[in-house]
């Protein structure tokens, strides 16, 4: 890092925090909120509070460019130089045989203020092409259309410190507690100061914001400009108008005053489903409130009619008075960080920058004087959609999508998808791989993130920022800035000698100058300097301005805000039918951002809401036989989503509910909630529909299928168990070649020793085996399998079919070529067999353990749970290990020396660094003698080889399936063969082998849940865990128990008494505990794994936990907090051990004590429990 600490703002939404950065030991960074912006006063929601992570993590950064020469070629790397230059053949090729309407770039509101004038600048000024549009049009342009319409400009006129100054605030179409939690945190504060504050929220859904209102008006989707035109008829009624302001200031009151009036309350409350009370008291509050702040977002814009929602709801500020003034204003909340900094650079397809109009011939001169250019075209670009559209029919040939994610957030994601593979030419600017829309480009540009370059950007109320660079970009990552700079010196334009993008802002602040959101004045040394400004700057020592319309002067010609009436008062979205009869709603979850590339990299934002859900009402559910958990289809006439049901009161009838953020994943697209989102647009801001899309929705029926099994040990047991449990029609047939199957091989030397009865290694008794209604085939292995016919021959040569078939073939244990384990004294044990042949042929000696002598080949785990065990039946071992230590893959050179004398002390020899050299029966009846490489030659009753396993895949090999060691398999457990999956000792992920009974079943279960229909749980690897059953030693090894050399992003913390036994190492990598040994107290071993398994970033418990003096529990019930990792069984049990203050309760658990998003879901627990 280049300072080792820096002020910046946060690259998530709209509002702007501000954030301290400090370099951290390990050459990464870490972030805190900073005290003193005026923003958020230290205080920072989940997600920023986490950013370091994502700042941190490189893994999935896009490091050099990589081009592809046709669509049949594949990527391979090339210099920024010859990416360049073929971005520049192509764009020229394209734009001489077609035109520049040809072509067309696609960019983001998380873009700097600078990258997005810069890219205007090019693509409008010198392709001479208005083909540019942001995904701020998904999210913001009916916004600006409706201030447009109501104020003249795309003016926000408000500051946020008027949420302290109002005492009625009107929540419409928003989730802030979620969405904008650092202003809702800024919300409840001022209410529990001020408890008279006043909080409606109206909503199809009962939000988190929605359960802290006093009034919740849970309206139909799409009724809400019938909801403002009855509060407006029922404020004139009342007398609560501000005449004067009207008389003064605005101008068309007396048609929308007959609009409104003519409203039928009746009418109304039936269209909306709110009571004609419920309207009357929220006008009421309205009314009489001194200040008066209206907030919305999504609800409201993303909508067929959404300018004509936004407007009606600016009426009733303008209605009211209520602009202009200190706790008054209508406040737009902005999704992205610079969704306000692109608006004013003119960042989509139908505007020009600093607020001038395409449509206008003088701002279009101004603007190409300004640029040095003749002419702008006049020509209104492809929006958003349009321009998708455009490449699915041809128009557009190209398309360059810089910092955004097309195909997971635009509507109707498959047309998206056969857009880009249609499209001529495909340039992708990004940061990371993981985005869908990387996989389509034909040039793949490396971008600098967040912190990787300097620049600004404007949040919510118009308050711009600085954000200086902090650290260099991965490999050969550029900025934005420079990646433009470099494709317009390739085109040969003029007007780019940009030497930083420093002199880029200069452009543009001067090209500002006397509008009126000027900002001359203003430059970088001043905003590092004196901090954030709020626009207009119109001279040197301006302060900035906080609130708009002071003077009541508006931006229209005439200086008057507008009343505008609708041209649709009833929603125009296609209406439910008996076809599709729910209502769909998209929206966020409160940990995510947008497509998860940054958010979804941190393990500790996926706790709360870790797979996609449909909230569905418990009427809804019950007529259509759905419990909370069944896999559902949505369907739309778009396509369809399969996911799990939520089934809860939270959501109105016949409305249903789909957060945005997941994509595809392994190729299916069935969690995406975009593939079902219908195409309309607002006919003015060309924003999508996305909160009104008619859907069915069905319980997931599984086509009937036959599953064949193949072995019968760990893995078989416990996919069988839980398949059962959420399918029980499907056939299941399993062949075991042994003629016990489902019985716990790791108690085998108990079993030995007959301290455990084989009933007590059963996993399931007979007459519960026949309840799970399965074909046992006991004794009856497989000779082939035909992955084409899908057909298997078993032993007895009877040929089986099969629409799944699941390997579970096990291992085998590695025997040296001179075992000869067919003559006495020999033995290996892996099975019952093998553990009755060693029992009974001890028991046939006729000694006394005490006389008994045997020779264990393996100090591994298996070897070392046998001596255990034959030891504590008093007979003698001795181990031979071909290592110079114990158990050497599980443990690290301390812990196996503390290891080896606990074993000593038991009075086990051990002999190191030695092997068999040969056995060979004595004179003597039950006796052989074991020569060593060393010459030392034991007497001993019986040796036995523990020496390793060979994984079962032969089968599967000579069926022509994919296998390294093991058989390779994906995410879903599925071979190369997509039929046939393998779990247990023989699955091979990512190049690795999970050979413990926990990886078995931990495979199964995800297993069990795919083939039942439900794609969003897949397997990640598993954490190794090995508990050697040692008595009276308490030894574990979890996860990674080495550091590798030369990694720096590896750090290895040690606590020991070695006199004591006692051992702790730990291994952390970028602030997650990837490894552990631990040697003294077994209380910890199920924190660890469960703190390595969850990868939950230690964050500020790191010390606590690894010290060891962490009273920390385990996250009972849902997760409830993600930031100190409460759930909501946590907080009831210390409801019922009598914290009931609300206050107390926090600091108790834990919860609510981070960023406080979780508060209101603490609150509910509370009350319903008090």
């Amino acid at each position: 890092m280049q300072n080792p600490e820096i002020k910046t703002t946060c690259s998530y939404c709209g509002v702007g925090c501000g954030i301290i950065v400090t370099n951290d030991s390990k050459n990464g960074v870490t972030v805190r909120g900073d005290e003193n912006h005026p923003v958020n006063r230290g205080m920072l929601c989940s997600k920023g509070m986490n950013l370091h992570y994502v700042a941190n993590d490189t893994s999935d950064r896009i490091l050099y460019p990589e081009m592809r020469w046709s669509k049949s070629h594949p990527m391979e790397r090339v210099s920024w130089d010859a990416a360049m230059d073929r971005a520049a053949a192509v764009f020229s090729s394209i734009i001489k045989k077609h035109g520049p309407d040809s072509v067309g770039f696609y960019i983001s509101g998380q873009c700097l203020t600078e990258e997005y004038y810069l890219v205007n600048k090019l693509v409008k000024g010198f392709l001479k092409t208005n083909n540019i549009d942001t995904n701020s049009r998904l999210c913001m342009s009916s916004a600006v259309a409706g201030y447009k319409k109501t104020f003249g400009e795309d003016s926000v006129p408000i500051a946020y410190d008027d949420i302290e100054l109002a005492d009625t605030f009107l929540i419409t179409g928003a989730n802030p507690a979620w969405c904008h939690p650092i202003l809702f945190r800024r919300l409840e504060q001022h209410k529990e100061k001020n408890p008279k504050v006043k909080i409606i929220v109206i909503d199809p859904r009962r939000t988190d914001t929605a359960a802290t209102a006093d009034l919740h008006l849970q309206i139909v989707p799409g009724s809400d400009i019938i909801l403002y035109h009855a509060l407006a008829k029922c404020i004139i009624e009342r007398g609560y108008t501000d005449a004067d302001f009207i008389k003064n200031n605005t101008e068309n009151y007396l048609a929308y005053r007959a609009l409104v009036l003519s409203t039928s309350l009746e009418k109304a409350s039936k269209l909306c489903g709110i009571s004609v009370s419920n309207i009357k008291l929220a006008a009421d509050l309205i009314g009489k409130a001194e200040g008066f702040l209206s907030l919305w977002a999504m609800g409201l814009n993303q909508s067929a009619i959404g300018v004509d929602k936004n407007t009606a709801l600016l009426n009733i500020s303008l209605l009211t008075g209520h602009v202009g003034k200190p706790g008054s204003g209508p406040f737009s909340l902005t999704g992205q960080p610079n969704a306000m900094g692109g608006r004013e650079v003119g960042g989509m397809a139908n505007l020009l920058a600093v607020h001038k109009d395409l449509g206008n011939p003088v701002h279009r001169q101004e603007v190409a004087d300004f640029w040095g250019v003749d002419s702008i075209s006049e020509k209104p670009g492809f929006t958003a959609t349009e321009m998708f559209e455009a490449l699915e029919s041809g128009k557009m040939k190209a398309i360059w999508v810089i910092c955004t994610n097309p195909l997971v957030s635009l509507p109707d994601s498959r047309r998206v998808e056969k857009a880009l593979a249609k499209a001529k030419f495909v340039v992708v600017q990004e940061i990371s791989h993981n985005a869908d829309t990387a996989k389509h480009a034909d040039l793949l540009l490396p971008a600098a993130a967040w912190l990787e370059k300097e620049g600004t950007m404007t949040n919510s109320e118009r308050r711009i920022s600085y954000l200086p660079k902090g650290i260099n970009a991965p490999g050969e990552a550029l900025s934005d800035v420079e990646i433009l700079l470099r494709f317009a010196k390739k085109m040969n334009f003029n007007g780019f000698n940009f030497n930083n993008t420093e002199e880029v802002y200069k452009e543009y602040c001067q090209m500002t100058k006397n509008t009126n959101i000027d900002i001359s004045y203003l430059n970088y040394n001043r905003l590092k300097n004196e901090g954030t400004f709020q626009w207009p700057v119109p001279d040197y020592g301006h302060p900035g301005t906080p609130r708009l319309f002071t003077d009541k002067k508006f931006y229209t010609p005439s200086q008057k805000a507008i009343f505008n009436l609708p041209t649709a008062i009833e929603n125009t979205s296609e209406q439910p039918t008996d076809q599709f009869p729910f209502i769909l709603t998209t929206g966020r979850v409160r940990d995510q951002w947008h497509t998860m590339t940054k958010t979804g990299k941190v393990s500790r934002l996926m706790t709360h809401t870790p797979s996609p859900y449909l909230e569905i009402n418990p009427i809804d559910a019950f007529k259509k036989s759905i419990k909370n958990g069944d896999i559902v289809m949505v369907t739309s006439k778009n396509g369809a989503v399969r996911v799990k049901a939520k089934v809860t009161d939270s959501i109105k009838e016949t409305v249903v509910f789909l957060p945005m953020h997941w994509g595809k994943q392994l190729e299916n697209d069935l969690n995406r909630t975009n593939n079902l989102t219908n195409t309309l647009v607002d006919p003015i801001s060309k924003e999508p529909d996305f909160k009104y899309t008619t859907v069915s929705v069905a319980k997931y029926i599984k086509p009937f299928q036959k599953i064949a099994i193949i072995g019968a040990g760990a893995a078989a047991f416990r996919f069988i168990q839980n398949y059962r449990e959420i399918n029980t029609t499907d056939e299941i047939i399993v062949f075991s070649n042994e003629i016990n199957p489902f019985y716990n091989r790791v108690l085998l030397p108990e079993y030995v020793t007959a301290e455990l009865s084989w009933d007590k290694l059963l996993k399931i008794k007979d007459d519960a085996l026949g309840k799970l209604n399965i074909t046992m085939k006991s004794g009856v292995g497989i000779d082939a399998i035909n992955t084409t016919d899908k057909t298997v021959v078993d032993s007895q040569g009877i040929t089986h079919t099969f629409d799944n078939l699941i390997l579970a073939t096990g291992s085998r244990p590695f025997i040296p070529e001179n075992a000869q384990l067919h003559l006495p004294g020999r033995f290996t044990i892996r099975k019952k067999e093998d553990a009755d042949r060693l029992k009974n042929y001890l028991d046939d000696t006729k000694l006394i353990p005490e006389e008994q002598h045997v020779v264990i080949v393996g100090g591994g785990l298996l070897g070392l749970e046998l001596a255990a065990a034959l030891k504590h039946k008093k007979v003698k071992i001795t181990i031979i290990q071909r290592a110079s230590r114990l158990m050497e893959r599980q443990l690290d050179r301390i812990s196996s020396k503390l290891l080896a004398e606990e074993v000593q002390i038991r009075d086990i020899q051990i002999y190191f660094d030695n092997e068999v050299s040969t056995v060979f029966e004595t004179d003597n009846e039950n006796e052989i003698e074991i020569a060593l490489k060393s010459g030392r030659i034991l007497t001993a009753n019986a040796i036995v080889y523990t020496i390793g396993t060979i994984p079962n895949i032969e089968i599967a090999k000579e069926s022509g399936i994919n296998c390294g060691r093991g058989v390779k398999v994906n995410q879903y457990l599925q071979s190369s063969n997509p039929d046939v999956y393998a779990i247990g000792e023989i699955a091979e992920f990512n190049n690795r082998l999970f050979g413990i009974t926990s990886a078995a079943e931990e495979q199964a279960d995800i297993l069990a849940n795919y083939l039942a229909g439900d794609i969003s749980s897949f397997y990640k690897g598993s954490v190794l865990m090995n508990i050697l059953k040692l008595e009276d030693i308490n030894l574990c090894s979890i996860g990674e128990i080495e550091i590798p050399e030369n990694d720096d992003s590896y750090e290895e913390i040690v606590f020991a008494d070695l006199k004591q036994r006692y051992y702790k190492k730990c291994i952390v990598k970028n602030d997650l505990l990837v490894g552990a040994i631990l040697m003294g107290d077994k209380n910890e071993f199920a924190e660890f794994k469960s703190m390595i398994e969850s990868k939950i970033e230690l964050s500020d418990k790191r010390n606590s936990l690894l010290r060891g003096s962490s009273n920390a529990k385990p996250v009972l019930g849902k997760l409830v907090c993600s930031c100190s990792q409460v759930g909501s069984g946590n907080i009831e049990d210390a409801i019922k051990s009598g914290t009931t203050n609300f206050t107390e309760l926090c600091r108790s658990t834990g919860a609510g004590l981070g960023c406080g998003s979780c508060k209101t879901e603490v609150k509910e627990i509370l009350s319903k429990i008090k």
